[in-house]
């Protein structure tokens, strides 16, 4: 299989089977009637936890990037070096004395 399977396209996909399936006098069944909207229910619940795992995934690559981004800045930090020639720099606002 090349493509990943996704569940709840896989879900709402048997239910067009099964209702292809079932025949036009069965399909106003109680008991198939249940079925289909226990099927639909299930769809839902698979597109809801797929967006929780997308989302976890997603907050765990900021984190990721984040302890980068952090690790970087402290390299790059470490290598600056202060000079310490005395130089003190002092505004100058207009003001003369």
């Amino acid at each position: 299989m090349s493509a990943a399977l996704i569940l709840s396209t896989e879900i709402a996909t048997a239910r067009r089977r099964f209702d292809g399936l079932v025949s036009l006098d069965r399909s106003k069944d109680a008991d198939v009637v249940a079925f289909r909207k226990h099927l639909q229910i299930l769809a839902k619940l698979a597109q809801s936890l797929e967006r929780e795992v997308q989302i976890y995934r997603l907050c765990e690559a900021g984190k990721t990037g984040r302890e980068v981004v952090e690790q970087l800045a402290a390299e790059a930090a470490a290598t600056f070096i202060l000079n310490s020639d005395g130089n003190v720099i002092r505004p100058d606002f207009g003001r003369k004395p």
